[in-house]
């Protein structure tokens, strides 16, 4: 017995309750005055087709700068998180070696250029028979050609003998092998120019790779060479990134994956941060990641000041179709409790609540409704949870 009237006394409280879902006894209501409330009609309203994926941001560039030459580090211009352009100055190796080279194989060069007889001409053109051994060879060639010939004559009406004609024959056959041979040779030492061309220029090369420059714009962010330190080629110098732009890598699940298009606009935010950057889709996997059945999608965001740092782990939402529409809501309109969400529209002059699904927040404090209101209700703009269903209100 004892029991019941404990149950009986229960039920009682909890009638007696009240709370955002209880229900106020309708004739207290209808003895209430009416509350002036403010109310928004529902009609549709531009809401893109928006896919959301989480992701990281990459640097479109990544090096690992380092030497070509070996030598001795004499400057250090940067240090982490130094801020460089494109051909600027990080480093500086010991010069003097070579510099000795390049003046080296410039003399080189001049000395070769002074066999041929070109030391005041702008170019290495040569033309052979101009060159000195050649125009020596070639008179000497003239000369016992005339003589030969003119032994031939006198060998003929028997002013001199066989063996003076052949004599001057076997001479001028010797003659001819050294006028090939100054031609040879003027070849030799051309085709020596170039080389000792391509040695400068090599020494030169190596005398400019003492300067290590950074080879895009970007940021530092890491060092790993001191002033003093011997570095070998191919040594690390520091680590640079390019930061504008960055790329944003994101892993759409498969079911959404059809729906994203290279061109797609990407919107992105870092974990509690309340800034938004945009950007777009530049490219896309051609196969699905099979263990985690998601798409990777790689999007471009302009990065100007450096905000965006690679390595953030970033929520993204690609826009598939941006003329959708929908129905949405402020804020404001919304009632949260237990993890319900609830809004009041006005029907005939009383409240009547709706249980509503909501989808993402848009821009100026809208929420997108996906469930619970229609077009034409009249959803009241600032709700509370004072507010019950049947309550009598009036429309401002």
């Amino acid at each position: 017995m004892s029991r019941v009237i404990y149950v009986l006394v229960a039920a009682v409280f909890l009638c007696n309750c009240s709370g955002p879902y209880s229900n106020t006894p309708v004739a207290a209501k209808e003895s209430q005055p009416a509350a002036e409330v403010t109310v928004i009609r529902i009609a549709p309203s531009a809401i893109p087709g928006v896919v959301t994926a989480n992701g990281e941001l990459f640097a479109e560039e990544l090096a690992n700068v380092t030497t070509k030459v070996p030598g001795r580090v004499t400057k250090m211009n940067v240090d982490l998180g130094s801020i460089v352009k494109e051909g600027d100055i990080i480093a500086e190796l010991e010069k003097s070696d070579y510099e000795f080279r390049a003046q080296q194989a410039a003399a080189l060069v001049e000395q070769t250029r002074a066999r041929l007889g070109i030391q005041g001409q702008p170019t290495d053109d040569v033309t052979p028979e101009k060159v000195s051994v050649v125009r020596e060879a070639d008179a000497a060639l003239k000369e016992a050609r005339f003589i030969l010939e003119t032994t031939r004559k006198l060998a003929e009406d028997g002013v001199v003998s066989r063996i003076d004609f052949e004599k001057a024959n076997v001479r001028t056959q010797g003659i001819e092998a050294r006028y090939s041979a100054a031609l040879s040779d003027v070849m030799q030492t051309r085709a020596q120019l170039s080389e000792r061309r391509a040695q400068h220029a090599l020494a030169k090369q190596q005398l400019d790779d003492a300067t290590i420059r950074a080879p895009f714009d970007g940021a530092i962010t890491r060092r790993q060479a001191s002033i003093g330190e011997f570095l070998p080629p191919n040594a690390p110098v520091i680590t640079l990134v390019k930061q504008n732009p960055l790329r944003v890598r994101l892993s759409v699940p498969e079911r959404q994956a059809l729906r994203v298009r290279n061109g797609h606009p990407i919107e992105i935010r870092l974990e509690g941060a309340p800034e938004r950057f945009h950007g777009r889709v530049v490219r896309m996997s051609p196969a699905i990641e099979a263990q985690s059945r998601s798409l990777t999608v790689e999007g471009e965001i302009p990065n100007p000041m450096g905000v965006l740092r690679p390595g953030s782990f970033v929520e993204g939402h690609i826009t598939v179709n941006a003329g959708a529409t929908g129905i949405s809501a402020p804020s404001s309109a919304i009632v949260s409790f237990a993890g319900i969400d609830r809004v009041f529209v006005v029907t005939n002059g009383l409240l009547e609540d709706r249980l509503v699904k909501t989808g993402r927040r848009i821009s100026e404090g809208q929420v997108e409704i996906i469930e619970g209101l229609k077009e034409g209700d009249q959803l009241v703009a600032a709700a509370t949870d004072r507010m019950a269903r049947g309550q009598r209100v009036k429309v401002r």
